[in-house]
C-alpha cells in the first residue's frame, strides 16, 4: 500500500520537476498576450476576462457588462448581475423573497463548446 502512494509522489514530483531550472528556480510558462475581442485592448487581468459566446476569444469584464447593458432590455429597478460560471442575470430586488431579489432572465453568456485555447493556457501545473 505504501508503494502506491510512493508512485504518486513521484509522478507528482517529476511534474514539478519539469518547470524546475538547473539553480532550482521555478520557471511558469509564457502567459499569452489577450486582447478583447469588445474594445480591442490589452486584457491585463485574465483572470477576469469572459469568453465571448460566438468564437471563444477573451474579453474585459466590464466590456461584457456594457454590451449586456446595451442590447438587454431593463425596465426601472432591473440591474443586470454576474451569477458565476459565465452566466449574467437581470435582477430585480424583491422584499419577498428570502434570497432579496428575483433572477428575471438568466443569460448564458460563454458557450462552453467554444472555450478558447487561451484558457487552458492560463492555468500552471506544477
Amino acid at each position: 500500500m505504501n508503494g502506491d502512494r510512493d508512485k504518486r509522489n513521484f509522478r507528482r514530483d517529476s511534474r514539478r520537476r519539469q518547470h524546475i531550472n538547473r539553480d532550482n528556480t521555478i520557471v511558469f510558462p509564457e502567459k499569452p498576450e489577450l486582447v478583447c475581442a469588445l474594445c480591442g485592448e490589452v486584457i491585463k487581468e485574465t483572470s477576469s476576462s469572459l469568453a465571448m459566446p460566438d468564437n471563444g476569444e477573451p474579453a474585459h469584464f466590464d466590456c461584457v457588462m456594457k454590451k449586456l447593458e446595451e442590447t438587454e432590455t431593463l425596465e426601472e429597478g432591473d440591474i443586470i448581475a454576474y451569477l458565476g460560471s459565465g452566466n449574467f442575470g437581470i435582477i430585480r430586488k424583491n422584499s419577498q423573497n428570502p434570497a432579496g431579489f428575483e433572477i428575471k432572465k438568466k443569460i448564458d453568456f460563454e458557450n462552453k463548446e467554444k472555450i478558447g485555447e487561451w484558457r487552458k493556457k492560463l492555468s500552471y501545473k506544477l
